[in-house]
């Protein structure tokens, strides 16, 4: 935020999960109240194989336009068919956490969502929205999935 307390660019991290998908509609809500910027955020790497896996296409490009489609399928999901007006969505190349405490180093606010695809059913938070946390040098807001109702809250 600005010393004035002013938001003028948000920017939020996704992977197409529901949670991050959560994160997005606060995101966008928040951007809407405040007329600020969004910046929708997927990072995207090849994924990491050993020498004795067998062999796995590494088609930089195919995995980018896989991780393009994903970002397509979210936006879509939260937005429909158009964005909305100051939301601008990216994918870019690198480790989740690291490309947004990057980004947020112009932002005046990081959104993560609690949890993605990695991690344990029971974590609290996630590894990326851990490391965004510790590493972001602005404020860091964490979303928490909404509960269906008549399910209790565990902590």
């Amino acid at each position: 935020m600005t010393t004035d307390g002013t938001v003028s660019r948000i920017v939020v991290g996704i992977d197409g999960s529901e949670g991050s998908l959560e994160a997005l509609r606060w995101a966008a809500r928040e951007a809407e109240l405040h007329g600020a910027e969004l910046l929708v955020l997927m990072a995207w790497r090849l994924p990491v194989v050993g020498p004795y896996l067998p062999a796995f296409p590494l088609d930089a490009g195919a995995w980018e336009e896989g991780a393009r489609q994903e970002l397509q399928g979210a936006l879509a999901a939260a937005f429909g068919d158009k964005l909305p007006d100051g939301v601008r969505a990216e994918l870019r190349p690198g480790l989740p956490a690291s490309v947004l405490v990057e980004a947020g180093k112009h932002a005046d606010l990081v959104v993560v969502g609690s949890r993605g695809h990695g991690g344990f059913v029971g974590a609290l938070l996630g590894s990326v929205s851990t490391a965004v946390i510790h590493h972001a040098t602005g404020p860091v807001l964490v979303v928490r999935p909404r509960l269906e109702h008549g399910t209790k809250a565990s902590h």
